[in-house]
């Protein structure tokens, strides 16, 4: 493996919005089965509640690592689903932009081919850390492109 800095989404990156979900789609379902005719037992919504966390601590088991690899050489994806890695040269990426959805800002790479590709990692969401890996990440990239 070449030598490089790393950038990982972290536990609570994805922990978070995981639980925050699971709990949206219990309450969701509870209120939906309340005006019924078949509406949810406190031991129903509790057993729902149960499985619910068992989703998310298995997304969180099971999950690879997600985010990027800066090397001499290329820029490496990594996700925790699909393609294991995606390697693009620095000579591919035409442009590094900031951008904010949804109160989350997160870093979109050009490549000269005009395809846009939005990183895993960095994202400001529980990152103290992001402005500095943002500039870390643009030092890589003026340096290393040819």
């Amino acid at each position: 493996m070449e030598q490089g800095v790393e950038f990982r989404v972290g536990t609570a990156q994805m922990a978070v919005p995981l639980v925050l979900g699971m709990a949206l789609a219990t309450g969701l379902l509870f209120l939906g089965l309340r005006w019924t005719a078949d509406p949810m037992t406190a031991a129903e919504l509790r057993d729902c509640a149960y499985a619910a966390g068992a989703g998310v601590l298995g997304a969180l088991v099971l999950a690879r690592p997600t985010g990027v690899r800066l090397t001499p050489g290329h820029l490496v994806t990594f996700a925790p689903f699909g393609r294991q890695e995606r390697r693009i040269s620095w000579a591919d990426v035409s442009g590094i932009d900031v951008r904010r959805t949804f109160g989350v800002t997160s870093v979109h790479i050009s490549l000269v081919t005009g395809e846009r590709l939005t990183l895993p990692a960095p994202m400001s969401f529980l990152d103290r850390r992001f402005v500095g890996r943002v500039g870390e990440l643009t030092r890589w990239w003026e340096t290393h492109r040819p």
